[in-house]
């Protein structure tokens, strides 16, 4: 009985330590950039909104579709004639009025309000992609940052070594208070460099949260992944892109097709407005039957302030779409310097300035051992490697980060599948 009591509450503690266990691994998930992309798109409040504006504006396209609903008009009473008032009987009548959705009017409104709906799906598209963009830039910060981080500690290591070497050295009489004293000083500035680059990691990983919304848990991971660098096209072909597939142009040019839709429909509703009309009349001596066409004739309202309103919104739409051109194609030629700059740096720094950094280092860490050179030239010869090492890692994501905001310009296809698949 004994075995078997301690047998059972062995059991209940493995339980419970394989359930605690498996909830801080399922707490400690890392997350992939897609997968991070993904949360961002279903959980962000803009991407949401946007969406929901698409539906109601589908629901005004049926809204200007659907064909003007017949009036029906029902009436029953009594006759009684002045002369012969004996001459009683029931009368009734009845009438059906049915507006004509005349075309000229209707295909106006329509195309209105579908180049409406185009509108609406153009901000939502550039909504989730301006999403991708966003985290899509936090994640490679925070790639960054980490780089750095990792960067840091191997300074710390390795100054602290020195400072360990340096302190064995000054005790036994083999080096100067002086050298000791820069020694430390370089400690103590890798150890703050080490600490400001941890609370940067924190930053860049709040950051990103932020981006990706707080479905996300506090103490999320991520699959490290390093930029991939594709080589863009010519500027040109840039240009032709944006023209084709910018979400932000779609949208501004469907604004001018509404507004001259409107314009067409405020123009056209000045012609007559008809409507076809059956009525009957029936009474004890005879029945009247009537047909005909009710005509609305604009007469005092010539729907001069309408048009007016609807020309200036036209003239307005087109003035914008010519801004967005211009402002995209600036933005893209301002960005594309930057890519050719930023392409140029991480070339330099990581086929020549960090090679060459390196092997200084190294020459002036053997010569230190041997005795030909001394601490500081050493201690020189290792911040010129840090630093050069600094400026690659910041240079790289830098270039990641100007192609991610062209790729937002440009509207890459790959976002959009992305977009589209997971709708």
């Amino acid at each position: 009985m004994f075995s078997v009591r301690y047998l059972f509450a062995g059991t209940v503690l493995c339980l419970l330590v394989w359930s605690s266990g498996s909830a801080f691994a399922q707490s400690q998930k890392a997350f992939p950039l897609n997968e991070l992309i993904g949360i961002a798109l279903e959980s962000s409040p803009q991407v949401l909104a946007a969406r929901d504006q698409s539906k109601a504006i589908r629901g005004q396209v049926s809204i200007a579709r659907a064909i003007p609903n017949p009036e029906f008009e029902v009436s029953t009473g009594q006759q009684r004639s002045v002369t012969s008032p004996l001459t009683v009987g029931n009368v009734s009548s009845w009438a059906v009025t049915q507006p004509l959705d005349m075309p000229y009017t209707r295909f106006p409104r329509v195309n209105a309000a579908e180049a409406n709906l185009r509108a609406a799906e153009a901000t939502r598209v550039a909504f989730e992609i301006e999403t991708i963009s966003r985290v899509q830039q936090r994640f490679y910060e925070l790639m960054r940052r980490e780089a750095e981080s990792r960067a840091a500690d191997e300074d710390f290591n390795l100054t602290k070594q020195i400072r360990d070497r340096m302190q064995v050295r000054y005790d036994v009489g083999d080096t100067a208070r002086f050298e000791l004293i820069r020694a430390q000083t370089e400690f103590l500035n890798a150890q703050i460099a080490q600490e400001s680059s941890r609370l940067r990691v924190d930053q860049a990983r709040s950051q990103l949260r932020q981006v990706v919304g707080h479905v996300l848990p506090a103490d999320f991971k991520v699959i490290a992944e390093q930029p991939q660098i594709e080589l863009l096209p010519p500027l040109n072909i840039l240009m032709a892109e944006i023209q084709s597939q910018s979400p932000d142009l779609q949208k501004a040019k469907a604004e001018v097709e509404a507004s001259e839709s409107k314009l067409s429909f405020e123009k056209n509703s000045r012609l007559p407005r008809l409507s076809f009309k059956a009525s009957q009349y029936n009474d004890p001596n005879f029945t009247d039957r009537l047909y005909g066409l009710v005509v609305s004739i604009p007469i005092w309202d010539f729907k001069s302030g309408q048009v007016a309103e609807a020309e200036a919104n036209a003239s307005k739409a087109k003035n914008q779409l010519n801004a967005q051109s211009q402002n995209l194609e600036q933005q893209l030629e301002t960005a594309y310097k930057l890519y050719q700059m930023a392409s140029y740096q991480v070339k330099v720094l990581d086929q020549e300035v960090v090679e060459l950094a390196f092997s200084a280092r190294r020459i002036a860490e053997v010569s230190y051992r041997y005795g030909e050179r001394g601490m500081l030239e050493y201690l020189d010869a290792q911040r010129t490697f840090r630093a050069a090492r600094n400026d690659l890692i910041k240079a790289r994501f830098d270039l990641a980060s100007v192609v991610t905001e062209i790729q937002r310009l440009r509207a890459n296809p790959e976002w959009l599948a992305k977009i589209e698949g997971g709708k």
